[in-house]
């Protein structure tokens, strides 16, 4: 097998970020294929006479780029689609530009007023004091905020039991690290990109269950705890990407078996707010063994990156162990702001505007994607294109050819093969309607 090595002499960048560009400049001639693996820290350093530090810093900015991923047992290897790889792998720009429609993020306006209101008001004084840590009494305030906006969704959550994070993300890889004696988790079948990382960061088995269109099937489920599984991550609302969301009878069934059996449940709930009169959370069913994640980023804005886990009263303990690496993550300054929001109205507001504006945008897919096999909700910031033309690895291919990116199945899913072939379309990246609108006029064309 060919080592790939980057040719750097030709460039003034530092070499860490010439390292970065040699990959992309790799990926886009066909030189990097995905799935390629790449020497591994030690042996490029040798081979370029480098620190391995270089090399460290190269290939995590290469995956913060999203060029590449890294597993354990498999090193480091070019990744199949991604919005940086695959603009990186455009042999030439379309008329029109490229739009990015592989983001899952909510609609976000091009200027800010409640933003800039916020800062307006901060003096001199209260502004200095936002670049220290946050202070016992400030979290404490914001855990309350946090309890008031859980009570939306209907739940009677203790302050004391929520733990802070720097966004849903960080949520996610908070509650995994806490179950240090689960080798392995369940999850459904076809999972959001960031569980997968979380997964690999703690070297976690994802044991993929399989789905219907209303989420994750009771009698597979059982099979997993069967098996010996005892800890399980779950989005049984807006579930991502697929849109399914469980309905009553199915969240009583699954609770009922995780108390059978004893299972941990993480319930991934970052959507939640989203739908109009979504069922209960798990949580609400199961507080003793729930473990309940949500944030802002998804629902109030992208950057406001504060997420929460509130934890069962049997389980505080390893909350209070963990403080360390959640709040003080967190900067003063986004917690203030957060706080704010959530206690004059303007994260609700700010919600319920998401929510217009991504019915408008549903309908924009209802006309655009007759063609095609789709599910979605009409709240929900992406939409699931199913069995699509020639396959979902090819469809995204040819939608790339148009400038358009989109997401297969095949990154999403948990196990080494989709267990449904199809495509993830972000409603909500675009930067406006007329965007989204040629964006799903361009992947329209496709099926004709």
């Amino acid at each position: 097998m060919t080592i790939w090595v980057p040719e750097l002499a030709k460039s003034n960048q530092p070499t860490y970020l010439a390292i970065v560009e040699a990959i992309g400049d790799a990926i886009r001639m066909g030189q990097l294929r995905p799935g390629d693996p790449l020497p591994t820290h030690r042996l490029l350093a040798d081979l370029l006479g480098l620190n391995v530090s270089t090399i460290t810093r190269a290939y995590r900015e290469a995956a913060r780029r999203r060029l590449v991923g890294g597993e354990v047992g498999r090193g480091t290897y070019v990744l199949g689609v991604a919005s940086e790889a695959a603009l990186f792998a455009l042999q030439h720009r379309p008329e029109g530009g490229v739009i990015d429609l592989s983001l899952n993020m909510p609609p976000i306006a091009a200027r800010d007023s409640d933003l800039a209101a916020f800062t307006e008001r901060l003096g001199t004084v209260e502004a200095a004091r936002l670049l220290h840590y946050p202070s016992p009494g400030e979290t404490l305030v914001h855990r309350q905020a946090a309890a008031g906006w859980m009570k939306r969704r209907g739940l009677e959550a203790d302050p004391e039991g929520i733990v802070v994070c720097a966004g849903a993300q960080h949520a996610m890889d908070t509650a995994i690290s806490f179950f240090q004696e689960q080798d392995e988790v369940a999850c459904e079948a076809l999972v959001y990109p960031g569980l997968k990382a979380a997964a690999r960061h703690w070297q976690r088995r994802l044991h993929p269950v399989a789905m219907d269109a209303e989420g994750i099937l009771p009698e597979a489920f059982e099979a997993a705890c069967r098996s010996g599984l005892r800890l399980a991550v779950v989005s049984p609302t807006l579930h991502n990407p697929t849109t399914a969301t469980m309905g009553i009878q199915r969240r009583k069934k699954l609770v009922e078996i995780a108390r059978k059996w004893d299972v941990i449940l993480v319930e991934e709930d970052v959507y939640g707010l989203l739908q109009e009169d979504a069922p209960p959370p798990l949580v609400a069913l199961a507080p003793e063994r729930v473990l309940y994640l949500t944030g802002l980023s998804k629902t109030v804005a992208p950057g406001l990156r504060i997420g929460y886990l509130l934890f069962p009263p049997g389980l505080r303990q390893r909350m209070r162990d963990a403080e360390h690496h959640t709040t003080w993550y967190v900067s003063a300054l986004t917690m203030a702001l957060a706080t704010q929001w959530l206690q004059n109205g303007t994260a609700w507001r700010r919600l319920l505007t998401q929510r217009r504006e991504l019915a408008a945008r549903y309908r924009l897919c209802q006309k655009h994607l007759q063609g095609f096999k789709w599910r979605g909700n009409s709240h929900c910031p992406h939409v699931w294109l199913t069995a699509p033309p020639g396959g979902s690895a090819t469809f995204a291919k040819r939608a790339l050819a148009t400038g358009v990116v989109v997401v297969p199945s095949s990154v999403l899913a948990a196990g080494r093969l989709p267990s449904e072939d199809g495509i993830r379309i972000s409603i909500g990246a675009a930067p406006d309607r007329r965007t989204l609108a040629e964006g799903l006029s361009r992947l329209a064309a496709l099926g004709s």
